[in-house]
């Protein structure tokens, strides 16, 4: 009875054995990297107006396929009136991100605007914000129109037919910046950038902002 038993269980033993199938990992699989952008601070040189200058950040970050982009998430936020040597802090901005694959690069465009009057640029700032984290469809980067206009893709959330641009003036743009990173490449750091503009002693300006890019 005993033998019996004991080839039995052997018997088992050798079915478990054979059932298992070993795991393959294929080595040539990069996982996504997670690249979120955080603003920090806005250091206010020298505005265009004796009084100050009334401002509005806009803000984006988006996945960039050959010629076209797709912004992931915009912002844009109401600084209000400002002065030289102020330095106005950025950090309770809600950060944008986006999920990097191999092969693919990572867009982030910051735009400052100098406006006249708030309350009509107040429902486009109210707009912008709302959709933030909705996908929107590709926007095409090669496009035949004013090449300001193209550029400033992160005032565009295609796919909701939202195009700040088509209704601001360009007169009023103090400037714009886009810093780009593939996926070999990006790493965490924090980076810094300057506007800088005007007719010297007459309407002459500078800011310097400062933002925190992390990776995961």
């Amino acid at each position: 009875m005993r033998i019996i038993t004991l080839f039995a269980f052997l018997g088992l033993f050798s079915c478990a054995r054979q059932s298992a199938s070993p795991v393959v990992v294929d080595q040539n699989v990069q996982k996504e990297k997670r690249l979120q952008v955080k603003l920090q601070s806005l250091n206010v040189v020298k505005t265009q107006e004796v009084l100050g200058d009334e401002l509005v950040l806009v803000g984006a970050i988006g996945i960039m396929e050959g010629d076209t982009i797709k912004p992931i998430q915009v912002f844009s936020t109401y600084l209000g009136r400002v002065k030289s040597g102020q330095v106005i802090r950025l950090d309770t901005i809600k950060p944008v991100e986006v999920r990097l694959k191999s092969g693919q690069k990572a867009s982030f465009q910051l735009s400052l605007f100098e406006i006249e009057d708030y309350q009509p640029t107040k429902k486009w700032v109210n707009r912008f914000n709302a959709v933030s984290g909705v996908l929107a469809i590709p926007l095409a980067l090669t496009s035949a129109e004013n090449p300001v206009s193209w550029f400033l893709w992160g005032m565009k959330a295609g796919s909701l037919g939202l195009d700040w641009v088509s209704e601001i003036d360009k007169r009023d743009l103090v400037g714009v910046s886009e810093t780009q990173w593939d996926y070999d490449s990006v790493l965490s750091t924090e980076r810094t950038g300057k506007w800088i503009g005007g007719r010297r002693l007459i309407d002459a300006y500078e800011y310097q902002y400062k933002i925190q890019i992390n990776v995961e």
